[in-house]
């Protein structure tokens, strides 16, 4: 065997030894390690089930409307339609929508451990909307306490934002750990 086939065969097999000790190392760390692009494949839906979503409300804090969703039992697909339902928008006069109009979902994702990552998606803005603290607290618990407080599995949310987990949407919440619900700011 010539010198450069030696080394081509052991560069194809070093580069096989690294490739299986990352997804070796990536998959034992427990959680969601995948990209969280593109739409994700519809599970059937069943008859309407009622939620809470909780919108951000005038004079601060979040305000929940009941809202029937067409949902199946999956988790997954309940996470993903009550977070369209609330980038769709209010439907009471007082409500805001949490995220500007144009953003969609990108992705979601329920770990093992009952962290449901959502990735919002914007393609014309690479950060997310600024804003004030009570405009970014209403924001991101809109969406943490529409998932958490409707999807019994989900037990906190990862935020990201372009496919990115962000340090803070606005720079005011820490957004580098899961967010657990906050009762305190989600109004009936």
């Amino acid at each position: 065997m010539s010198r450069r086939a030696a080394s081509f065969v052991l560069g194809f097999a070093l580069a096989l030894l690294v490739g299986g000790g990352a997804w070796w190392w990536l998959s034992s760390r427990g959680g969601v390690r995948t990209v969280l692009s593109g739409p994700e494949a519809a599970a059937p839906t069943g008859p309407p089930v009622s939620f809470n979503l909780y919108f951000p409300a005038d004079g601060g804090g979040l305000r929940a409307e009941a809202r029937a969703l067409p949902v199946s039992e999956v988790p997954k697909d309940r996470i993903r339609k009550v977070v369209e339902a609330l980038l769709a928008g209010p439907k009471a006069p007082g409500l805001v929508r949490p995220m500007p109009e144009g953003v969609t979902l990108g992705g979601v994702q329920l770990a093992s451990d009952g962290t449901a990552y959502v990735d919002l998606r914007s393609p014309d803005h690479p950060d997310p909307p600024g804003g004030g603290s009570t405009e970014e607290i209403q924001r991101v618990y809109s969406l943490v306490n529409s998932i958490v407080l409707n999807v019994p599995q989900a037990s906190a949310v990862v935020l990201l934002w372009n496919g990115v987990q962000r340090e803070t949407f606005a720079g005011h919440l820490d957004l580098t750990q899961p967010l657990a619900a906050d009762r305190a700011l989600a109004n009936p």
